[in-house]
């Protein structure tokens, strides 16, 4: 069973969920970075993984900055990076070594952002995206998304648009969970944040890189995940860089779609398994 804590990071404090024993030397442990939707957590973007993976690996799961229980933290400076720098920090201070790096929606997307780095920022011995990577059309269903109110039936909405399944919509236990981290102190301000734009900036910067990835620079076996239903994503937009990448494996989920690693919690932990086990001998 997971359990949850806390640890400083730099003076922030951080929390994280953990599961299974360390193997030091013998096996790099499993690192899960959550999606960025309002609410987004460790807690509720790896709950139905975390335990068949413990069975096999150490796990850790941290809350990105401004996110979950993690300190609502904003860096108008340049927050990709710093959530990259905060990552590298936490793997170091929890001595994790190389790690088998997962990212779910725009943790996927940073996971293969860092690994196509000439110099990687984290120690990295596999990549697993899901849902994530690409590009990210600005449609109604990422509209509804990005424009949370904070209201019961706006967060709703958000899990109608992320679930091909409405029975996770109409879950009011489920909704009440999402709300509550949702709705902490900062937190919809730390999410929202990420969405300002001043009108007399272009909008590049951190944005120039993660539109011009040279996936092929890509050095660590890589799976990636997409949801056949995925109302986030164009049909197809794996094919933009999948190929692109040297060793690199895609799955399809035919019943998901943005995520597929809870809709489809099954398929998706038999399937990391062997590729882990690939990857690891």
């Amino acid at each position: 069973m997971s359990s949850s804590h806390f640890v400083s990071i730099d003076g922030v404090r951080t929390h994280y969920m953990e599961a299974g024993a360390v193997h030091r030397g013998r096996r790099p442990s499993v690192l899960l970075l959550h999606s960025a939707e309002f609410g987004g957590a460790a807690e509720l973007s790896w709950e139905f993984n975390m335990d068949a993976l413990a069975a096999h690996y150490h796990v850790i799961a941290p809350d990105h900055l401004g996110f979950g229980r993690t300190d609502k933290i904003f860096d108008f400076n340049g927050q990709f990076n710093r959530r990259i720098e905060h990552i590298r920090r936490f793997i170091e201070v929890m001595c994790l070594g190389p790690v088998h790096v997962m990212g779910s929606s725009m943790s996927g997307g940073l996971c293969l952002t860092v690994a196509a780095r000439q110099d990687p920022d984290w120690p990295l011995r596999s990549v697993t995206c899901c849902s994530g990577g690409g590009d990210a059309p600005n449609n109604e269903a990422r509209k509804t998304l990005n424009t949370y109110d904070g209201t019961r039936e706006h967060l709703r909405k958000i899990i109608e648009v992320m679930f091909v399944d409405q029975s996770w919509a109409k879950n009011e236990a489920y909704l009440d969970r999402r709300l509550e981290l949702a709705n902490l102190p900062g937190a919809w301000e730390a999410t929202a944040a990420a969405r300002f734009k001043a009108p007399f900036r272009d909008g590049s910067g951190d944005r120039r890189e993660r539109d011009s990835i040279d996936y092929s620079q890509i050095k660590v076996p890589t799976l990636v995940f997409a949801g056949r239903h995925d109302t986030l994503r164009e049909p197809g937009y794996t094919d933009g860089f999948v190929p692109n990448i040297p060793d690199c494996e895609l799955h399809v989920f035919e019943k998901a779609g943005h995520m597929g690693n809870i809709e489809c919690a099954d398929e998706f932990n038999t399937r990391v398994l062997k590729f882990l086990k690939r990857v690891d001998g």
